[in-house]
């Protein structure tokens, strides 16, 4: 038997977050915005669930808008031709179609996270309400 749901994807109200993707075996960009955040005493780095996920062979950090607007941290990313990209926090609610919300058996679940999460444009999947019967 197949279940069909609609997805109901908001992004409005989470506002911009930013990031960047730094090869996994690139120590030197990661030490050199440690010692530029110490230096000039900022917080470009955001303390995530999104900080230091490993996408293939990159991780992705999340970083601060003071960042994105800050003349040194941009001169430390393009020493090392890495760019800010944006994103976007999306909170995905299933609804069966007779109306039931936040139900999703286990197996589709992680189906779909799976699929997902093999998009270059997804960063993470995190699913929520899982029916495990």
């Amino acid at each position: 038997m197949t279940t069909n749901y609609s997805i109901d994807c908001n992004t409005g109200s989470m506002g911009n977050k930013y990031y960047i993707m730094v090869d996994k075996d690139n120590r030197d960009i990661r030490r050199e915005l440690r010692k530029g955040m110490e230096e000039e005493n900022k917080d470009w780095i955001i303390s995530s669930s999104a900080t230091g996920i490993r996408k293939g062979h990159s991780y992705v950090i999340a970083v601060s808008e003071q960042a994105v607007n800050d003349e040194k941290f941009l001169s430390i990313l393009n020493k090392y031709d890495t760019q800010v990209k944006k994103f976007v926090w999306c909170y995905i609610r299933f609804e069966k179609p007779d109306g039931f919300r936040y139900w999703i058996p286990e197996e589709d679940a992680v189906k779909m996270k799976n699929e997902l999460e093999n998009n270059e444009s997804i960063i993470t999947v995190s699913i929520d309400y899982i029916n495990d019967q």
